[in-house]
């Protein structure tokens, strides 16, 4: 049988039908039932890996390579884990093979069942694209997706709990009505500034926020719908020439600010339900390149999520800073756009190359002849608006605190 399944050019739709004709039972898992009344029967390397487990693998492998991420992903994932790293080919992949008309019975039976429950599969896919154009800025794009999102059940989490007489008790989590799910309950401070950097604390005690008397269409509480649609009037203001326009600039730049790996909001645009710390928010895991060299399997071992463009929140505080005629809203938008600077470097350094390791007798010196190298790029490159803000705003109250 494997002699079989290797020595296929490719696997199409008529061997998938071979497989289900002639191996079908070996793709089904077999509960195995262990003797547990021995204590001393204890096995230190782990469970064996089934006959169908290794056959998926087997399969899994020969769909990366044909190029069927979607197909590879399914082998030996839930279409829920999505979640944990949405990368957008990835996803499109996967969506693509969900609306496949013509599904073979292997596909069907085999692949399809874990496209598991995450409540409306539509709204599901639709919330992580409208993420992903809201990150790129692209807010109109992001509303028609959001558009079709409505249905949207909630980011799949389940709760795990314990009883002596059940064991292990796994039920899906349900939001509150008042709770972040992935759509709803997105407060209006997401347009406001931190005033210190703790992702643990509340948000009325990380954030403040700016004063939006002259937009009245930012609610206290918002959906990502709503969310967008603020934008796209902050958008059309900010095409104007005077304060209000400097204003709506601000905001905006705010949002994308605090909806990045470095700001407060940072879970709103990667599916996550909190900023509570994680593989998404670290530099050196988050690339457009596909980490994966074989197949999907550990799929939530490695962060695979496009990088911010911080480039996108600094060209809105630009526009900003041009038109504002307050000193002190210059002095705050210089510090933002400074902060957003901040993120590029960490972007550079995360991927900066390292042509020496522990193994180096002389690693602690490298080590730090590198860090004095970086810390004079950082310095030269990416303290632009720092710089700036010293020079020209340091009588200001902004540079003060």
């Amino acid at each position: 049988m494997l002699n079989d399944i290797v020595s296929q050019p490719k696997i199409d739709a008529a061997y998938e039908d071979h497989l289900m004709k002639d191996y079908a039972e070996y793709f089904v898992e077999k509960k195995v039932e262990k003797d547990t009344t021995n204590v001393n029967d204890y096995d230190y390397y782990g469970d064996a890996p089934s006959t169908a487990d290794f056959l998926k693998d087997v399969l899994a492998n020969r769909y990366f390579l044909q190029g069927e991420d979607g197909k590879s992903f399914l082998m030996n994932n839930k279409l829920s884990d999505l979640q944990y790293n949405p990368n957008s080919s990835l996803v499109k992949s996967v969506e693509n093979f969900y609306r496949k008309t013509n599904k073979t019975q292997f596909e069907q039976q085999i692949i399809a069942k874990n496209m598991d429950s995450v409540g409306n599969i539509d709204a599901f896919f639709n919330t992580i694209y409208g993420d992903r154009a809201m990150r790129l800025a692209n807010f109109e794009k992001a509303k028609s997706y959001y558009e079709k999102a409505q249905q949207f059940a909630g980011i799949p989490r389940v709760n795990y709990d314990w009883s002596e007489k059940e064991g292990q008790i796994i039920t899906p989590k349900q939001y509150t009505p008042a709770e972040y799910d992935g759509y709803d309950n997105i407060s209006s401070l997401v347009f406001g500034h931190n005033v210190w950097e703790s992702f643990g604390s509340p948000e009325a005690e990380s954030m403040k926020a700016e004063n939006y008397a002259d937009f009245p269409f930012i609610k206290e509480n918002m959906n990502k719908l709503t969310l967008c649609d603020a934008l796209i009037q902050l958008k059309k203001i900010g095409n104007g020439n005077d304060e209000k326009a400097a204003k709506a600039n601000q905001l905006i730049g705010n949002l994308l600010y605090n909806t990045s790996i470095l700001g407060y909001y940072r879970q709103l645009f990667v599916m996550d339900i909190d900023n509570s710390n994680g593989g998404k928010y670290n530099f050196w895991n988050t690339d457009r390149t596909n980490p994966y060299k074989y197949y999907y399997k550990n799929f939530l071992d490695t962060s695979y999520i496009e990088p911010d463009n911080f480039d996108l929140a600094i060209g809105y505080y630009q526009k900003a800073l041009k038109l504002s005629g307050n000193k002190e809203e210059k002095a705050r938008i210089l510090f933002q756009m400074a902060s957003a600077e901040q993120g590029k470097y960490y972007q550079y350094e995360a991927k900066a190359p390292k042509d020496f390791d522990y193994s180096d007798p002389k690693w602690s010196e490298k080590e730090d002849a590198r860090q004095k190298e970086m810390d004079n790029l950082k310095n030269q490159k990416y303290r632009t608006y720092f710089a700036q803000l010293k020079a020209q705003y340091s009588d200001t109250e902004t540079t003060k605190i």
